[in-house]
C-alpha cells in the first residue's frame, strides 16, 4: 500500500468534509484573533514589558520632512 501525502490525503475528502475543514479554520482564526484583543485589553502590558518588546524590535521609524519645505 503507498502512503499518500497529505495534500494527496486532503484531495481525497468529499467537498464538503474540505469546505467544514475551511471553514473550521477560519473560525478558529477569528476566534483567536478576538481572544488576544479582549486579553489584551484586560491585562495592558506594563511598562517594563513596553520597554523590552521596543529593544527586540528590528524597526526604526524615520519622520521624513516635506520635501517641498526644503530650499
Amino acid at each position: 500500500m503507498q502512503r499518500k501525502s497529505l495534500w494527496g490525503s486532503y484531495k481525497a475528502l468529499s467537498p464538503r468534509t474540505r469546505i467544514l475543514i475551511g471553514v473550521g479554520g477560519m473560525v478558529f482564526s477569528t476566534v483567536g484573533i478576538l481572544a488576544s484583543d479582549y486579553l489584551e485589553n484586560q491585562f495592558p502590558a506594563t511598562e517594563d514589558e513596553k520597554l523590552k518588546a521596543e529593544a527586540l524590535s528590528p524597526v526604526t521609524v524615520v519622520d521624513h520632512a516635506d520635501k517641498s519645505n526644503r530650499q
